[in-house]
């Protein structure tokens, strides 16, 4: 029986150690074992899986730049704040393929030795946070235990099963980077005010408006609306639209909305905001930093007079608080217009997408139906831009798709660059911009493209208290939307895949690298530098295999490089090849 053939069914000893990478503290020096003058994985058992328990075998593992971060935060990453890493260190590594070895006797009839499957990372086990790879061990190690927290989390199993066994394994641990893409389009936002939610209505305008609040509690009635500084017809309007529904009423007046956020909901924020008329830039931002998770702030302004204001970017991303506004009266109307934040329309720009999530955005663009005429894409590096071309060049013109570049640093000044850009465009701004650069500078500019009911996308992981200038005035004028998400649901795992299953999607387009389990520490590194175009994958049953680029594998394996794809990509047959010869297992 061949090596692989092997492994594929289990039908190998076991062994009694394993090894394992592990975080014990704060940057790369506490990454890893020392071993000489450089580092090594440690060796542990491999134990039995109690009776509530199973015990899983660890195929492929894509490192990821969230990893980078658990080692250069430590102990002050908030997914472990506080946790003694040199007593118990995380084993790191979300983006996992996986296979069930054996299961206690309460999973025996469920996860039966040889399946296969994904594990979504945002495991949360009685309203707890406790992330596979972070609080749960990940997978850079050979084996893993999965217990109660995955196997009965809150959501049920955080399992996902592999149904097409043509599924390669380092199609599957790249699911969850590429799932994380997919749900930035599949993004949801309510068309009404939140149900028993609560609810703050600012201000009064300036009196040349009638404000109509007829249609905006016909849906939902809120637990409590708060009223600052309303004036006297407003407030009967109000009054008047909830009569004969039971909500409380409190009015506020000179206290400012941070106030009122502790005042009536312990400095939780509201769960809807609107602001009625022309509003200070400082009194708008305090409502924007005064939502909860998923709020929605609505701007019924009167002019479309630009007008910038400070928001926290990181809030968009990881607590999708959303914006919407309008210029007409009926202040229930901007709830349910465009709703729609899927990839759209004729012109796409994706700002920084030369790195490995980039590339994803711009294979999401470049596939999509009815396809966009024209995607820009930029970069502060020639090699990233030179990577991007290798892999779309073809796909975009096979599609009819103009698939252009441009790297900001190669231009005198910000007018030319965005001239460039917009003439690209045929003269026009774009329909849809992702911003993958956490930085609040880049965040700006993108939004400057947007043109009339566009989205900015901000996909990078922006810190909260990351502060942007972004005019919100366009988003009452000009339908313009800003949205942001971080990671993905079970939901989205499956989705993406199934598309990869139905052949819809090849997640290997996204490999450039790949590495045995003696030189993750090096892997991490390049993660951390960005020394590849594109992810990196591990094999931990490959014990010795360094570090190295398809192309540079390809030389030293010219039997695994001659099953490449069309365009020297990574293909499930090349990865089987490979398994085949430096798999080590008896």
């Amino acid at each position: 029986m061949k090596r692989l053939d092997k492994y594929k069914t289990v039908r190998y000893t076991i062994q009694k150690q394993q090894e394992v990478w592990k975080i014990y503290g704060q940057g790369m020096e506490n990454f890893g074992n020392t071993c000489g003058a450089g580092k090594c994985p440690d060796l542990i058992p491999v134990v039995e899986p109690k009776e509530d328990e199973i015990l899983v075998r660890n195929d492929a593992v894509g490192l990821c730049f969230s990893d980078t971060k658990i080692i250069k935060f430590g102990e002050n990453h908030p997914r472990i704040q506080g946790r003694n890493l040199k007593e118990n260190p995380v084993v790191p590594g979300h983006e996992v393929s996986l296979t069930v070895i054996k299961a206690g006797k309460k999973w025996r009839d469920t996860y039966k030795p040889g399946a296969r499957y994904i594990i979504q990372a945002d495991v949360f086990y009685k309203g707890e946070a406790v992330s596979y790879g972070y609080r749960l061990p990940g997978g850079l190690a050979g084996y893993g235990i999965l217990g109660k927290e995955v196997l009965e989390g809150d959501e049920g199993s955080y399992l996902i099963p592999i149904q097409s066994e043509n599924t390669g394994y380092s199609q599957a641990a790249l699911i969850e980077p590429w799932a994380c893409v997919v749900a930035a389009y599949r993004i949801e936002r309510r068309d009404c005010i939140k149900h028993d939610g609560r609810l703050l209505i600012v201000g009064n305008g300036s009196g040349e408006n009638r404000w109509s609040f007829e249609k905006l509690f016909m849906k939902h009635s809120s637990r409590s609306v708060v009223l600052l500084d309303v004036g006297e017809k407003t407030k009967k309007a109000i009054v008047s639209a909830l009569a004969g529904k039971r909500v409380r009423i409190h009015e506020e007046s000179g206290t400012g909305i941070h106030a009122a956020a502790v005042t009536h909901t312990n400095g939780a924020g509201f769960d809807d905001i609107i602001v009625l008329g022309e509003t200070d830039a400082v009194t708008l931002s305090q409502a924007a930093d005064s939502m909860c998770r998923y709020g929605i702030m609505n701007y019924m302004a009167e002019n479309d007079t630009p007008q910038y204001v400070d928001i926290d970017a990181g809030k968009i991303h990881y607590d999708r608080i959303s914006f919407v506004g309008g210029t007409v009266t009926d202040v229930a109307a901007p709830y349910s217009e465009t709703l729609d934040y899927s990839l759209k329309g004729n012109g796409v720009l994706l700002v920084g997408a030369g790195g490995p999530m980039g590339q994803m955005h711009v294979h999401l663009a470049v596939e999509k139906d009815p396809p966009p005429k024209v995607i820009v894409a930029t970069d502060i590096s020639d090699e990233r831009i030179a990577s991007l071309h290798d892999l779309f060049d073809k796909r975009a013109e096979k599609r009819g798709i103009r698939f252009l570049t441009f790297n900001p640093t190669a231009f005198e000044d910000t007018d030319r660059f965005r001239q460039q850009i917009i003439e690209a465009n045929e003269g026009g701004k774009f329909d849809y911009v992702v911003c993958l650069a956490a930085i609040p500078s880049v965040i700006e500019e993108a939004s400057w493209y947007l043109g009339g009911g566009a989205v900015l996308n901000i996909f990078a992981g922006v810190s909260k208290g990351t502060i942007t200038k972004l005019d919100l005035k366009a988003v009452a004028a000009a339908a313009v939307r800003w949205v942001g998400s971080s990671g993905s649901l079970l939901k989205d795992m499956e989705y993406t895949l199934r598309q990869v299953e139905g052949k819809n999607l090849d997640t290997n387009i996204s490999v450039a690298a790949v590495s045995g389990m003696n030189d993750v520490w090096n892997g991490i590194d390049a993660v951390r530098t960005g020394s590849f175009p594109g992810k990196i994958v591990v094999y931990p049953h490959i014990r010795d295999l360094d570090l190295i680029s398809l192309a540079e594998l390809k030389k030293r394996y010219p039997e695994v490089g001659a099953l490449y794809d069309q365009s020297g990509g990574w293909t499930t047959q090349a990865e089987e090849k490979l398994l085949d010869l430096l798999l080590q297992i008896d």
